[in-house]
């Protein structure tokens, strides 16, 4: 069983088992869209996201605290989450 919830977390939105730090940043570095996109699932189900902005600082919370897990594709992460509220926006 994995120790850090966090790796949990990422193990089963890359439906994988991801059971260090490195393995973590290397699911998420050849494919940053997954991870957006689970990011983009949760905000839209929070409560507590009301907006486009509410949603990437939801977002901007959650990368921080996976942030030891994403290494260098952070970055990408963001931009393809932006994209998809975006995307969002433009139909709400």
């Amino acid at each position: 069983m994995l120790a850090d919830p966090r790796l949990r977390q990422l193990s089963r939105i890359y439906q994988r088992p991801l059971e260090t730090e490195d393995a973590a940043r290397q699911a998420v570095a050849a494919d940053p869209g997954i991870l957006a996109s689970a990011l983009f699932i949760e905000a839209a189900e929070s409560d507590d996201v009301t907006s486009i902005e509410a949603a990437l600082a939801y977002a901007d919370a959650r990368l921080a605290e996976l942030a030891p897990f994403t290494g260098d594709a952070a970055g990408e992460v963001r931009r393809l989450l932006a994209e998809k509220l975006q995307a969002w926006a433009s139909v709400a």
